[in-house]
């Protein structure tokens, strides 16, 4: 992302996580991606949602990422602005990857030594460490 944090990002950060704990998961509405999208817009001020929403299924979604890489990974360069990186380099708020047991990928935010993501079965912490890469917000 090209814009910088803004003071007072992580409050909002922590607020925002807990505020999520209470939603239900609904695809489109409240998942892995509009959660992402709503972090960005607390740490950098940035809104991204509008230009993604109005998919309901995930075969919308997976059509929707499609157009702007040829796998999750490529699509999250270029939605993010930049490459990706290591988990290990990964800080408090940036956007990390995670891959499910059904092999689902999904966007996850780093919270300490674990991510939140929201899935299905609402907000769950993860370790960290199960993610297999990393994007930088602000």
């Amino acid at each position: 992302m090209v814009s910088e944090r803004l003071e007072g990002w992580e409050g909002r950060l922590y607020a925002l996580i807990a505020s999520a704990r209470d939603q239900r998961y609904v695809l489109g509405e409240h998942d892995c991606f509009r959660l992402a999208c709503r972090v960005i817009e607390a740490l950098t001020g940035v809104d991204r949602w509008p230009e993604f929403s109005g998919y309901q299924t995930e075969r919308e979604a997976l059509a929707r990422l499609a157009k702007f890489g040829s796998s999750f990974e490529t699509a999250g360069d270029w939605f993010f602005g930049a490459s990706r990186i290591g988990v290990k380099m990964a800080r408090r708020g940036d956007i990390c990857a995670l891959t499910d047991d059904a092999g689902q990928k999904h966007l996850a935010i780093l919270v300490d030594h674990r991510v939140a993501c929201m899935l299905p079965d609402g907000l769950l912490f993860i370790e960290a460490a199960r993610c297999h890469c990393a994007w930088r917000v602000g």
